[in-house]
């Protein structure tokens, strides 16, 4: 398996530097409401980022940590660094590795086969994209769990980078429709809810990486 190339220790010195959103800030009263109630550990803890590495296994999440390590190592102050800290309460809709294949081959046209191969073409978009795309999937907000998420037929989330999707609910069929027309619309994958559950930020696997306006 390949390892990848980011040390611990250079996370570590990051997280330093990291500024809270502006949202997060706006929402004080929220953050103090919910950590009193809910545990602060934070999504990267939960990821693995220290231990992330590629392989053949497509359904779980080892390129999104490997583009998420990139943009913040690019970029230390951005605004992705937010899923390292416990204390901002929030939502991440995190595309599998599978997902990132589809979009890809959407991409190229073509079907890759390795991880690496797979982040990689997704990184040659550019870092500022990707941290477009990365932020796009995360909802500052008290942390949606999948009971709730049910119930939210017709809601309306605003991302990171404030831009929006809408959540269609059929059933137990949960659908996140976003900004691009000309792909399928990336579904909650039920096998894979609740991630962190019980703290202060929750994340759900999802089945389509979405995608924003990209100027």
């Amino acid at each position: 398996m390949k390892k990848m190339f980011r040390l611990s220790s250079a996370i570590a010195a990051v997280a330093l530097v990291v500024t809270p959103l502006s949202v997060a800030q706006a929402e004080g009263e929220t953050v103090e409401a919910t950590s009193a109630v809910l545990s602060t550990m934070p999504l990267t803890d939960v990821l693995n980022l220290n231990r992330a590495e590629f392989d053949e296994t497509l359904g779980d999440y080892d390129i999104f940590t490997y583009l998420f390590m990139e943009v913040w190592g690019a970029k230390p102050v951005s605004a992705v660094g937010v899923i390292s800290d416990g204390y901002t309460p929030l939502t991440a809709f995190v595309p599998t590795d599978r997902a990132f294949r589809k979009l890809t081959k959407a991409i190229t046209g073509k079907r890759l086969k390795s991880e690496s191969a797979i982040a990689n073409t997704v990184m040659s978009l550019g870092v500022n994209a990707v941290e477009q795309v990365l932020l796009y999937h995360v909802v500052l907000a008290a942390p949606i769990e999948s009971p709730a998420a049910l119930q939210a037929n017709g809601a309306v989330l605003t991302s990171a980078n404030s831009q929006t999707f809408k959540v269609n609910v059929s059933g137990t069929v949960i659908t996140l429709v976003d900004k691009d027309k000309t792909r399928k619309n990336a579904v909650v994958l039920l096998g894979k809810v609740d991630i962190n559950s019980g703290h202060t930020q929750v994340a759900h696997g999802i089945n389509q990486v979405m995608l924003p306006k990209l100027s």
